[in-house]
């Protein structure tokens, strides 16, 4: 799946999402007590949300207080074309640097570029181009500190997978390299078609699978850490995947 679909699919799917919470209050307002009373019970044993928020911690800790021990950050995609990203961030006080580092398939404008005089080159090695940045942002710019933390968590996590809201269930607690976290596994090869409906529809996609591991900060209520693989099967009977895994570490 390309950026630009991506995009739009992440986009769609907070709207279905804010959707579906404005129909299941509207829902509840009109319930009787004792059905509610009911659905109470239930909720006791249902498997907690937390982790399908897309919240990561890189967000919620930076936009936080400035903390005195410097975090890593580690988020890195592979996808079976051949593509890839690799991000690397340390949040230190109120500064953070960070490392990008990408693959991707070369398109045309890329090897229109490449021949264009005076513009900017363009490196194609065996069909891909690769790019390194660099990135600084310190808390004095309000501005800059937001992006910082918004853009990597949404483009180089698995954030919109979790905003389609897969089933989760609770499997225990861990020390998390210095973090107390919850563990979440995570699994929708049992979620019914009409539950894959949302993602399917803005996706063009005839089905998907998401399976892996999530653990979220107990007391932040964010993802500290995942490992996710993705597979999603076009109507062409096309099969693209997509490994993703992501960590914070105290230093």
């Amino acid at each position: 799946m390309n950026k630009r679909k991506q995009c739009l699919t992440f986009s769609v799917l907070l709207l279905a999402s804010a959707s579906a919470i404005l129909a299941t209050d509207g829902c509840r307002s009109n319930a009787s007590t004792s059905h509610e009373a009911g659905n109470a019970e239930a909720s006791k044993s249902a498997a907690p949300s937390a982790p399908v928020g897309g919240t990561y911690c890189l967000t919620t800790i930076e936009q936080g207080p400035s903390l005195s021990q410097p975090i890593h950050f580690s988020y890195k995609k592979s996808m079976s074309d051949g593509s890839s990203s690799d991000f690397e961030g340390d949040l230190t006080g109120d500064t953070f640097d960070s490392t990008v580092q990408e693959k991707r398939k070369a398109t045309d404008m890329d090897r229109e570029m490449s021949t264009v005089k005076g513009a900017a080159p363009v490196i194609i090695v065996n069909g891909f181009v690769e790019s390194t940045r660099r990135n600084h942002a310190a808390r004095s710019d309000p501005s800059e500190w937001m992006i910082a933390s918004n853009g990597p968590a949404q483009a180089f996590t698995p954030w919109g997978l979790f905003i389609a809201r897969p089933e989760v269930k609770q499997v225990g607690t861990e020390n998390l390299a210095g973090f107390d976290a919850i563990k979440y596994s995570v699994d929708t090869s049992a979620q019914s078609q009409l539950d894959k409906l949302p993602l399917k529809m803005t996706s063009g996609l005839k089905d998907y699978t998401i399976k892996g591991a999530v653990w979220v900060d107990k007391s932040r209520q964010c993802i500290l850490q995942y490992n996710i693989d993705y597979e999603e099967d076009e109507k062409d009977g096309t099969v693209n995947t997509t490994h993703y895994e992501g960590s914070a570490t105290k230093k």
